[in-house]
């Protein structure tokens, strides 16, 4: 019985000091000291009492440790920093500028005359990005510590977190800044042309061909109007220059045929009557057969300056990308030409003179367009449109009649005031 209270008394004599000075096995990797203070807690449950804001500007090189004491385990992280340790009961004081002994007796505590609870609220954000979805948390720390004079005897902390809010990551957005899309504007442009030419020749071509072929247009312009919502109403001012070729082939034959030629003439009086009868003396002569081929090329050119009214309807509208329809209506002065036209004698061609060109020509089109916001009053606007003349492009009595459609590409810049 002797023996056995003995054993007894010596265990827990053993488990007491095991409990006031356990070896611990510890590692943690490069951080911050009060990142490592907080694993020590959180796997040993050792109350470390320390100024975060202070330690979290010390770092520490990977560390690891296997059966030491916590003494001996502070001691190792504290090492070359101004920063010593305390224990006052079962709680560690993280101090600077004074290296203190740890002790292993609790010192007596005085007559509590006052407690005082400080709360301390933090908040820190953890970001959590998985797939599309963004997810943000706030952590709270709460650390009430109940103070007697100078000593802290208790820390208890209270780690919660709660989810804010959940969202879906839309991918990349474009900071755009407010536009300015109604009101008075203006918009340069530029275009080019896609011709097509309704021929038709009013003089027969015996043994020849002519034909006209489009070449190419181009167009500048400035429109100008007012915009309100998705309406615009406004003029138009442009320069345009149509070209064409004027193509004309024309065989002429001559010859392959006999000529008769005089070789003398004589007469004869008739006695009776007293009438003269002439008499000739022929001979034919033989005409060879010659070709003679006109072929001629040019490059004929109207030039006009127009003025027209038009109207868009914006049908699909969002924030910095719009699409609208379009119609209008010009009249176009002829400013300039050159060129030539078929004749009915060799060398069958000349030139076109200005009173055989229509002066003033009426053309009417719509189309479709689009405009992309690119700063705060500028737009980019492509569109693309049908214009179709009205009439011919040549008066009456011109050898052949020209009408004319086309197929209009522009882009243009719209700003508005």
């Amino acid at each position: 019985m002797l023996l056995f209270l003995f054993l007894l008394c010596c265990v827990s004599i053993k488990s007491y000091s095991q409990n006031i000075n356990p070896l611990i096995s510890f590692s943690v990797e490069s951080c911050s000291l009060d990142v490592a203070l907080e694993k020590l807690f959180a796997e040993y449950e050792l109350n470390v009492a320390f100024s975060k804001a202070e330690l979290s500007k010390i770092r520490i090189e990977k560390y690891f440790c296997s059966y030491k004491s916590v003494e001996e385990v502070l001691s190792d992280l504290l090492k070359g920093t101004d920063y010593g340790f305390k224990r006052v009961g079962k709680q560690y004081v993280i101090r600077k500028n004074q290296l203190l002994e740890p002790t292993v007796k609790d010192e007596p505590v005085a007559q509590i005359e006052q407690n005082q609870e400080v709360v301390e609220h933090k908040f820190d954000t953890v970001i959590n990005k998985a797939a599309d979805t963004v997810r943000l948390f706030d952590t709270m720390h709460i650390i009430r510590t109940v103070m007697r004079y100078d000593t802290i005897v208790r820390v208890d902390r209270v780690v919660e977190t709660d989810t804010v809010y959940k969202t879906v990551y839309k991918g990349l957005e474009i900071p755009w800044p407010k536009f300015k899309d109604n009101g008075w504007f203006i918009a340069p442009f530029v275009a080019y042309d896609l011709v097509h030419l309704d021929f038709e020749s009013k003089v027969p071509m015996n043994d020849g061909m002519m034909d006209v072929t489009p070449s190419s247009a181009f167009a500048l312009g400035l429109d100008g109007g007012y915009k309100y919502e998705r309406l615009s109403v406004g003029m138009s001012l442009s320069y345009r220059s149509v070209k064409y070729r004027f193509t004309l082939e024309q065989t002429v034959l001559e010859g392959d045929y006999y000529e008769n030629d005089t070789l003398d003439t004589y007469y004869v009086v008739h006695p009776v009557s007293g009438d003269t009868t002439y008499q000739y003396i022929l001979d034919s002569i033989y005409v060879p057969l010659e070709t003679t081929h006109y072929s001629y090329r040019d490059l004929n050119r109207l030039d006009y300056l127009s003025v027209g009214l038009f109207v868009s309807f914006d049908f699909w509208k969002r924030e910095h990308f719009r699409m609208f329809i379009k119609a209008g209506a010009s009249a176009g002065f002829l400013v300039g030409f050159g060129g030539s036209y078929n004749n009915l004698e060799a060398p069958f061609h000349a030139p076109i003179a200005r009173d055989q060109v229509e002066s003033i020509r009426f053309s009417y089109y719509g189309g479709i367009g689009a405009a992309v916001k690119v700063v705060n009053r500028l737009e980019l606007v492509p569109e693309v449109t049908f214009r179709k003349t009205n009439g011919t492009l040549y008066r009456e009595g011109f050898p052949f009649d020209l009408g004319m459609h086309l197929w209009d590409f522009r882009l243009g810049l719209t700003y508005y005031f």
